[in-house]
């Protein structure tokens, strides 16, 4: 009988032998270890970032010592008769199969209780998961002759092992451009969740997304999905889907969740269905000119596979292909075309091989994940799952922070901080920010005496960027201990030759520059691919298709940003505001050149996507006026902010839309000029933000410009913003000021009534009405609003349409409003208040004759026609019907339209006729899709 020690005996003996075999793949053996609590947290992530050698000399020493540790009840149950070494020799067993024949003889020889290897095949069905076993299963299966000859296993774990060694690191862009971390340790799950077609993609993307996720966070619209659960069973739904699309906006994270799949594939963790896994970019297939097969194709990238290639084609259920990159591939897809009969060896161009292959009119059993930004898109019918990545929800945030510092001590002050910045957390959902946020401010907290920054952290995005950016280039320059004017000065030519790009091409709507591009720009082609440009330009397509991008479009908005900063003088400032925000040309016809260029390009350029551009130009007018670019030659002088004041002032006196408004709040915010803002805030007497999705950050840019203002507002119109309690919350110091406050539909409850209810004992309160229709405030709620109200002394309207309330809500609705003398009109329809609720309104009303109350729609005629209106709306606005379903406000009304109830002739009519429309907008295709 085999003891302990021998085992012990064994590794030590062969412990030289057991390195040169472990070393070549050493992470399919880590990651099992780990996953059965073997290896601790802390010494899987110090092992993967050692080499291959030292990681597998280690791993033994830690074997040897004992110091491995398992906290898992399950995990030694199963092992409860084996020490730690002969633990080891069980999972080496079984995932022997990444490794040399070599070992696996050495294993049968010397590991008695080993199993004799099943014969490799490709499985008529997938292998049901067992208990710590991915490759055989206890009993022996028969498997067809013909798969025994070919066997495929060769090729598919040298396919494996090449998959691992290229998705085992994620690449950093600062230090230098060959800087990684090992996959393991920085990757971060990501919120993904099914997509919606009602996703405004006309806005800036990242406006999209961020009004996206407030909708069905508030909503609580979602269903989280792991990107190794994509092509797993829909809710309901036994199929598995084939077609899967995903998308999301630049840098979302799209690329590295694929990485992520094919890594745990490779390794045996996830997708085990699936026998072989074919990866390609929409970027190298942009290489291929002329026809092409699917044979050719697959066999051009994995030519190891050439010999079993044909066997894995017959079994096309148990194939995977990933395409990523759909928004860079340079070829248009006709996916409504007429129908080619396309099979694996017909040779067509690779434009028409993707379309057959998604569209499942080549290999039909095939699965297929294709990745896209918003803008590009394939029909929804061809898709069986469609799903979107919104980036990073608090908790990840938390651990991607946890993950990017070493030191743990500087990870959670780092993200105590950001999360206590509603401007910097609102950004933090999107990986690439999170990373940009994490490099500006390792400055700022790591425990290095020598701190290269005189100012205190960034406190807004432009302070980030500013700071990200002379980040990379203090890496640049060879002396890192220079002053920020030298650190700039000695790349300024690089700068504004980077910029110049930048700006030009943010005007021309082109994200792409070849080389023909940067030389037009003033770079030398030696240059291409030093280390500073490779920390701001990647490239993003190889081999003789060479080309460039910024590695994220806020870089490339905010070196232009830093350019037309620099180059625009004091005569071309307020004119180019207005070009920037409003597209209004300079009305002199002798305007400069750098205007004459700008006005020419803006002829392309749509205003939304410009809205960050003119955020990161006001804060870095304000580094200017602060002298931190000073090294670029850019001396600002305090004057300019008298006429940047005034233009500011102009502006909120026009009628400008809602976007437009919100903007300006952040341009405000961003600038940072106290002195500005005071007087600004002046001239704002009403600020509409009207079916404006805000996000956390901007309430904030809201809440920072009118809490300057001395005097009332008239109104703040923040209906169907969905705003949410948080939002509010943020709000709270400001509402008193508001005469007219619209709430309705925000997705608020009764915290936010709570809120509400302290801002109406405010004895600085002046709010005359307030609009709180359709949210869910429910009768705890009302009940802290009529608490208020008996002390009130300045609110005349309360419009509470459709808000949860019950008969509980009207327990003390007598005895509070018939000691208020204010309020003049209460609505509250929409309800279901029973009968004593009712009879409370009725004796009410006799106390408070001055007070009108509408409890039910057909006894006011100009309420049913607003609600005739608003139905009316709703047909031509998606967003507001999502709004509206959400607090089910169709059916609150319809149900107290059922009821027959007293009225004139003309409202029953009116009443009959909501009713209809109703009905028809419950039973119509748009209301219909948002069911599921």
């Amino acid at each position: 009988m085999t003891t302990p020690m021998d085992y012990r005996k064994l590794i030590e003996k062969d412990k030289e032998t057991l390195t040169k075999w472990i070393s070549e793949n050493p992470a399919p053996l880590l990651r099992w270890l780990y996953d059965r609590s073997i290896l601790t947290q802390s010494q899987y992530y110090s092992l993967v970032e050692k080499t291959p050698d030292n990681c597998v000399i280690s791993l033994l020493d830690l074997i040897f010592q004992d110091q491995c540790v398992c906290k898992d009840q399950e995990v030694i149950k199963l092992y409860k008769n084996q020490n730690i070494c002969e633990t080891f020799l069980q999972i080496l067993r079984e995932v022997q199969d990444y490794y040399c024949t070599e070992l696996e003889s050495w294993l049968h020889q010397h590991y008695k209780e080993i199993k004799t290897r099943d014969p490799p095949a490709i499985p008529d069905k997938p292998k049901k998961k067992k208990s710590f076993s991915l490759f055989r299963s206890k009993k022996t299966q028969s498997y067809n002759v013909e798969h025994n000859l070919q066997q495929p296993e060769v090729e598919l774990n040298v396919h494996k092992k090449n998959i691992i060694r290229k998705t085992e690191n994620i690449t950093d862009n600062v230090e230098d451009s060959k800087s990684h971390t090992h996959i393991e340790i920085r990757y971060t799950d990501l919120f993904v969740t099914d997509d919606d077609p009602s996703l405004d993609t006309s806005q800036h993307e990242y406006f999209s997304l961020a009004n996206r996720r407030a909708r069905i966070y508030n909503h609580h619209k979602y269903q989280r999905i792991k990107p190794r659960d994509l092509l797993s069973p829909l809710p309901g739904i036994d199929r598995s889907p084939r077609r899967a699309k995903v998308k999301g906006i630049a840098r979302i994270g799209k690329s590295i969740a694929m990485q992520r799949v094919m890594h745990e594939w490779a390794m045996g963790i996830t997708m085990r269905n699936f026998t072989c896994i074919f990866d390609f970019t929409f970027r190298e297939l942009n290489l291929l000119e002329g026809n092409h097969s699917l044979v050719n194709l697959i066999s051009r990238k994995f030519n190891y596979l050439e010999r079993i290639l044909p066997d894995l084609l017959k079994k096309p259920k148990y194939l995977l292909f990933l395409l990523d990159g759909l928004d860079e591939f340079k070829y248009q897809l006709h996916f409504e075309g007429q129908e080619k009969l396309v099979d694996v060896t017909t040779e067509v161009p690779v434009q028409e091989l993707v379309v057959s292959l998604f569209k499942g009119t080549l290999l039909p059993e095939a699965s297929v994940i294709i990745t896209t930004r918003l803008t590009s898109d394939i029909p929804t019918r061809f898709c069986h799952r469609s799903s979107i990545i919104l980036g990073f929800e608090e908790q990840q945030v938390e651990e991607y922070c946890l993950k990017f510092y070493k030191d743990s001590k500087v990870s959670r002050r780092v993200y105590e901080y950001i999360s206590e910045n509603d401007s910097l957390f609102g950004l933090t959902f999107i990986p690439l920010f999170c990373y940009i946020i994490c490099t500006a401010l390792n400055e700022f907290f790591t425990s290095s005496s020598e701190k290269p920054f005189e100012l205190s952290p960034p406190k807004n995005v432009g302070e980030v960027y500013y700071c990200y950016l002379y980040t990379v280039l203090r890496h640049h320059t060879v002396n890192t201990s220079v002053s920020k004017s030298n650190v700039f000065s000695s790349v300024k030519n690089e700068l504004m030759q980077l910029g110049k790009l930048a700006y030009h091409n943010l005007l021309s709507n082109n994200i792409l520059f070849d080389k023909n591009d940067l030389k037009n720009f003033g770079f030398a082609e030696k240059n291409f691919h030093s280390k500073f440009l490779s920390q701001i330009l990647v490239r993003v397509k190889e081999k003789e298709v060479e080309m460039f991008a910024f590695f994220h479009m806020t870089i490339q908005e905010h070196l232009a940003a830093l350019y037309c900063v620099v180059k625009t003088s004091n005569e071309d400032f307020l004119k180019s505001l207005d070009l920037w925000c409003f597209g209004t040309p300079p009305a002199d016809p002798t305007i400069s050149a750098f205007l004459s260029t700008s006005k020419n390009l803006m002829e392309k350029c749509k205003l939304e996507n410009l809205q960050m551009f003119t955020r990161f130009f006001m804060g870095l007018v304000t580094a200017g006026l602060e002298g931190k670019l000073n090294g670029l030659d850019k001396a600002m002088d305090e004057s300019i902010l008298e006429g940047l004041c005034q233009w500011f002032k102009t502006q909120f006196q026009k009628n400008l839309c809602n976007q437009q408004v919100l903007n300006l709040l952040h341009c405000l915010m961003e600038l940072q000029q106290d002195s500005v803002v005071k007087e600004v805030a002046q001239e704002i007497k009403t600020v509409n933000l009207f079916k404006m999705t805000l996000k956390l950050n901007d309430c904030v840019a809201l809440h920072y410009v009118l809490q300057y203002s001395n005097h009332k507002l008239e109104e703040l119109n923040l209906g169907y913003c969905n705003i949410g309690n948080q939002g509010l919350k943020r709000l709270e110091t400001i509402l008193h000021k508001c005469e007219t406050l619209i709430l309705c539909y925000s997705c608020l409850d009764k915290e936010a009534a709570i809120l509400e209810s302290e801002v109406l004992k405010s004895p600085d309160c002046q709010v005359k009405k307030l609009f709180m229709c359709g949210n869910n405030i429910g009768s705890e709620g009302v009940l802290q609003l009529w608490t208020a109200l008996e002390t009130n002394q300045t609110l005349e309207e309360l419009y509470l349409d459709i808000t949860g309330i019950t008969e509980e809500g009207t327990e003390t609705i007598i005895p509070c409003l018939s000691k208020n003398t204010t309020l003049k009109t209460l609505i509250i329809v929409g309800n279901d208040l029973g009968d004593i609720g009712k009879k409370r309104l009725q004796e009410l009303s006799k106390r408070r004759s001055s007070l009108e109350i509408i409890g039910n729609f057909v006894e006011d005629l100009g309420l049913l026609e607003a609600y005739l209106a608003w139905v009316e709306e709703m047909k031509e606005d998606r967003d507001q019907i999502e709004s509206v379903k959400n607090v089910n406000a169709l059916q609150s009304v319809l149900s107290e339209l059922s009821f027959p109830a007293q009225g004139s002739p003309d409202a029953r009519e009116k009443a009959k006729e909501l009713k209809e429309k109703i009905t028809e907008l419950l039973n119509s295709p748009q209301f219909v899709a948002l069911r599921s």
